[in-house]
């Protein structure tokens, strides 16, 4: 009973305080007139009026916009006020799946552990050494990104699908974990596709490394990916098909070259810890969350460095927004892992690896701060 007590008590503090920050900092991004707030916030919101109001007015992912003006149909709320309250509610929502994972893999640590490993996995941002590149998020990228509202709202259920999909491939007679699985994908799919098109290839290479060709395993792959796939077409032939749109094109390391001096040292900076970790405890590659995760951050790599969509979205690098979501995974689990085996770990190897995730950690802190403060998120340096 003591137990559940904590484990709500923490669970609605971490929720209450992500909602918070996230709620605010929309309201402030939709209503501060200096313009110091830079997101897509704004852009969403046009795009939801044009959804709503003009004919024929296509969005491929428009779970935000719908669940952002029927929030202020029921509850009579200006339409910026319902952007805040549902862009925080995503947010609570995927830091509430965060810390019921955390305490499901420290079920057997200090109850406080779970508390500690949700707040830094929320929070944590890339590696930064001021003597190469003072920015912190251009080029590096971030596992937690803090001026786009599409993917505060995939996340919660990229994170369930993740999660479901392991579960029923290790276990594999829980028929509840592969409905949760397909439905949660599917939802993903009309909140970003940036997570289905990584996980998929990932899944697939994930089965045939490890050699699960059961019956069940094969037939869930085959139903996530076919109606994973007949959805992306469809988005496709919609928001690409038209007269006048803008393409993908093949440009191998065009866009990343936009914001990275060296891309080899950007992803090392990006993924200094799990790079660290995985370096120096090579054993945690055969967690299977770990595992799916780095097949998901080598696809997000790929895609970013090889693919951009051509015209005035050039420059936004949309394909780097699976690399994100993937980076967002691998830290997680990376962290988790880390927590849960850190006795285990010869110190020499903690004495390493420890000051490296208080380094990121203090670095996300220090991001989200300026952020809050109205720093241009692309740009924000330690030195200010």
């Amino acid at each position: 009973m003591k137990n559940k007590k904590v484990f709500w008590i923490q669970l609605l503090f971490l929720s209450g305080i992500s909602f918070s920050i996230v709620s605010y900092l929309v309201y402030l991004q939709l209503n501060d007139n200096s313009g110091r707030y830079m997101s897509d916030s704004f852009a969403h919101l046009v795009f939801l009026y044009r959804y709503f109001y003009t004919p024929d007015y296509y969005i491929p992912h428009p779970l935000w916009h719908i669940s952002t003006f029927y929030l202020a149909r029921i509850f009579h709320m200006g339409i910026e006020e319902a952007a805040s309250i549902s862009s925080g509610l995503f947010m609570a929502l995927w830091t509430a799946l965060v810390y019921c994972i955390s305490v499901y893999e420290l079920r057997d640590r200090s109850r406080l552990l779970p508390l500690l490993t949700t707040f830094i996995a929320i929070t944590i941002g890339p590696l930064c050494i001021p003597w190469y590149n003072r920015i912190i998020f251009l080029g590096q990228g971030s596992p937690n990104i803090w001026h786009n509202v599409t993917l505060w709202t995939v996340k919660p259920f990229a994170l369930l699908s993740f999660w479901y999909t392991i579960r029923f491939l290790e276990k594999t007679n829980y028929f509840r974990f592969a409905i949760i699985g397909i439905v949660s994908t599917i939802i993903s799919l009309f909140a970003k596709p940036s997570y289905v098109i990584v996980f998929l290839p990932s899944l697939a290479t994930y089965m045939l490394l490890n050699r699960n060709f059961h019956k069940r395993s094969l037939f869930y792959f085959f139903a996530l990916s076919t109606t994973s796939i007949f959805i992306l077409i469809y988005q496709y032939i919609h928001t690409f098909g038209k007269k006048g749109a803008s393409h993908i094109i093949l440009d191998p390391l065009g866009v990343w070259s936009l914001s990275s001096q060296n891309i080899t040292v950007s992803i090392l900076l990006g993924l200094a810890f799990p790079i660290s970790f995985t370096f120096l405890e090579s054993r945690i590659i055969r967690r299977a969350e770990i595992q799916l995760s780095w097949l998901m951050v080598f696809f997000g790599i790929l895609y970013y460095a090889l693919f951009a969509q051509s015209g005035k979205y050039y420059s936004h690098g949309n394909f780097g927004w699976s690399y994100m979501i993937a980076m967002s995974f691998l830290y997680l689990f990376t962290i988790i892992e880390y927590v849960r085996i850190y006795f285990k770990i010869k110190e020499w190897k903690r004495c390493i690896l420890s000051p490296l995730l208080g380094i990121q950690a203090v670095t996300g802190i220090y991001y989200l701060l300026k952020v809050l403060q109205g720093q241009n998120p692309l740009y924000i340096s330690i030195f200010f």
